[in-house]
């Protein structure tokens, strides 16, 4: 794989030398995504056991039905759990305010209108041992500073919950597997930029989590709707 990956950028920057802007693009996301292959964890990750293991922060919940779904294990203490969403209370659906109830009266703690890339504001100087965001995604094509701006969105979210996490704490982010969004989010650049170590990479089973409908703000379906492999990237100080 390290040969094949080599092989790949000896390529790609033959390819920019001789001006073929289109083929280049192709070759840096199958470099990406060669990259991803060559970090991806073949061992079990217990990623309930991660979360078991102290205080716990989600981010962009949406619906809370990921939330909900930690509450049914259980390893998992739902008074550990601070689950967000970046709606405010009044612009979440009854069916995700019924939800939400019935987490507070789990002892869940819920806080709305938070932004995941300015956390201090809402959180103050609180920490956890997990900060969990779930397929982040603008759900836009528009560039931000001239970068994709789902990187942009990543960079500035592990830039802010680097200030939220206790010692060894980790953070994790699930995005769906696949050369296009590996290109897109560029997790091993994100992480860089936001003085983390290089994330480590393992596969996740939405079907692991009962009732788990993953939402995103901006249509009526998610990712686990339209794609079929997954991954959760794991980030650290």
């Amino acid at each position: 794989m390290c040969q094949l990956g080599l092989a790949n950028q000896d390529l790609l920057r033959r390819t920019l030398d001789h001006g073929l802007l289109s083929e280049a693009r192709e070759l840096k996301l199958l470099d990406h995504h060669l990259w991803g292959l060559l970090h991806f964890k073949t061992s079990a990750f217990d990623f309930v056991g991660e979360i078991a293991s102290g205080s716990a922060l989600l981010v962009g919940e949406g619906n809370l039905s990921f939330t909900q779904s930690l509450t049914r294990k259980n390893r998992i203490d739902p008074r550990n759990l601070t689950a967000t969403t970046f709606e405010p209370h009044s612009e979440l659906t009854d069916e995700t305010q019924a939800r939400a109830a019935k987490l507070k009266r789990l002892g869940v703690n819920l806080l709305h209108a938070v932004n995941a890339t300015n956390l201090a504001a809402s959180l103050g100087l609180r920490s956890y041992n997990s900060i969990i965001f779930q397929f982040p995604h603008t759900g836009s094509r528009e560039p931000a500073n001239g970068r994709n701006p789902n990187f942009v969105l990543l960079y500035r979210f592990l830039k802010s919950a680097k200030g939220h996490l206790r010692p060894n704490g980790k953070i994790f982010v699930t995005l769906v597997n696949s050369s296009h969004y590996t290109g897109a989010f560029q997790c091993e650049e994100a992480a860089k930029r936001a003085g983390l170590q290089p994330p480590e990479v393992y596969a996740f089973d939405p079907k692991a989590f009962s009732g788990y409908e993953h939402r995103m703000a901006h249509e009526d379906a998610g990712a686990i709707q339209h794609h079929r492999q997954f991954s959760t990237w794991v980030f650290r100080k």
